[in-house]
């Protein structure tokens, strides 16, 4: 990893876009996708924006909150700490008006990750019913499903709240609710509940553990329509990747 991740960086005294840095979600995915998975999921990860600041043409500033959205088929993603320092140096630069600043962040970002960017409001959690994680004493393969669904089968969402995983480059812990739209039994819970424990202590990036998690319940037979990770933010901004069946 060469980004600014886990260093000490200085905050740009001026507009810079060149400080964003791209992650090859080809590079991110290794061990987890085999050739046919890239075909089989959709979604996108939302950027939750906390404290975006521009400055208008009089030099006055604002705050404004708002989402970014990358389709998870892009060919990079960003790295977090860069996305921040971006949004940082807007203040650098005079704008007319809020959208002027949109079509900058979409031109930047869509040029760093060879993708089409959408801009809209907050993205905020879902009502679901609650599930306990469970940190298993051994970590243990994920138990393939035994539950035979009816042909209307009961879909509801499921929330498996206060998940952890380690940051790969700082081994700093990332926390994050899990919400699944599925069809699950009480044995089903119970399982995912110990799966999703397994990461307490496993290096992976937002992205790659939601894939993985989601990829890994398809193949042991779980009735899943898709997975959302709410993670909590840092510096301003949530990552909450999501992705479906299609």
């Amino acid at each position: 990893m060469k980004g600014p991740l886990g260093k000490k960086v200085a905050t740009p005294k001026k507009f810079d876009p060149k400080v964003l840095f791209p992650i090859s979600r080809t590079e991110q995915r290794k061990g987890v996708f085999d050739k046919t998975d890239i075909n089989n999921i959709k979604g996108d990860d939302v950027w939750n924006i906390y404290e975006l600041l521009w400055i208008d043409k009089k030099n006055n500033s604002h705050h404004k909150e708002l989402s970014i959205r990358l389709n998870c088929t892009s060919k990079n993603t960003v790295e977090s700490k860069s996305m921040k320092l971006f949004l940082g140096s807007l203040v650098y630069r005079q704008f007319k008006n809020i959208s002027d600043v949109k079509k900058v962040i979409k031109r930047h970002i869509g040029a760093v990750t060879k993708s089409k960017i959408k801009i809209g409001k907050i993205y905020t959690k879902q009502d679901a019913a609650e599930c306990e994680i469970k940190i298993p004493s051994k970590v243990k393969p994920l138990t393939e499903s035994s539950y035979t669904a009816c042909k209307r089968k009961n879909f509801k969402t499921y929330v498996f709240k206060a998940f952890r995983s380690l940051c790969p480059v700082t081994n700093q812990p990332d926390i994050a609710d899990i919400y699944l739209v599925a069809d699950l039994n009480s044995q089903n819970k119970r399982d995912i509940s110990e799966y999703l424990g397994s990461f307490f202590e496993k290096n992976g990036f937002h992205e790659r553990c939601v894939e993985e998690i989601f990829l890994e319940l398809k193949r042991k037979k779980y009735f899943i329509k898709s997975i959302e990770g709410y993670f909590e933010r840092r510096g301003g901004i949530a990552i909450i990747p999501r992705r479906y069946s299609v």
